[in-house]
């Protein structure tokens, strides 16, 4: 069993709630998430990119308030918000951050553990052995 999950969060208000106190278009540092407080707490992870041909996994959770998303390319370049994937094109990892980091060593353990289990689900992509998530 790895320490990514896979499955879709769920939402503790409705889109239209949400919209009200969302604090997307906000500075950074500012970060409401719309998940239960148990989906904070898990490394989720999302198959992204296979339609275009751009695959990534966007890794996302939550420490003390402040979110955290991680993509993991193999290189070939990623999307992420305003960067284009010709900028990109030859790093593997995009950090993100809504806030101040911080971590016990056994989060900062996990953290590098679900970076490898998303590098090994796109390593699967790319022998056609995983199905798309996209």
């Amino acid at each position: 069993m790895g320490i990514l999950s896979w499955e879709k969060p769920k939402r503790v208000r409705s889109k239209e709630e949400h919209a009200k106190i969302s604090a997307d278009g906000a500075p950074p540092g500012v970060y409401v998430p719309n998940m239960s407080e148990d989906d904070q707490l898990k490394w989720k992870a999302k198959l992204v990119g296979v339609k275009v041909g751009y695959p990534q996994v966007e890794i996302g959770k939550t420490f003390r308030g402040n979110g955290l998303v991680i993509l993991v390319s193999l290189g070939n370049g990623y999307q992420y918000k305003y960067y284009k994937r010709e900028e990109t094109k030859g790093l593997n990892i995009h950090l993100a951050s809504s806030g101040p980091q911080q971590m016990t060593f056994q989060d900062f353990e996990d953290m590098n553990v679900a970076v490898q289990e998303a590098k090994e689900a796109l390593e699967k992509i790319g022998d056609g052995n995983l199905g798309k998530r996209d």
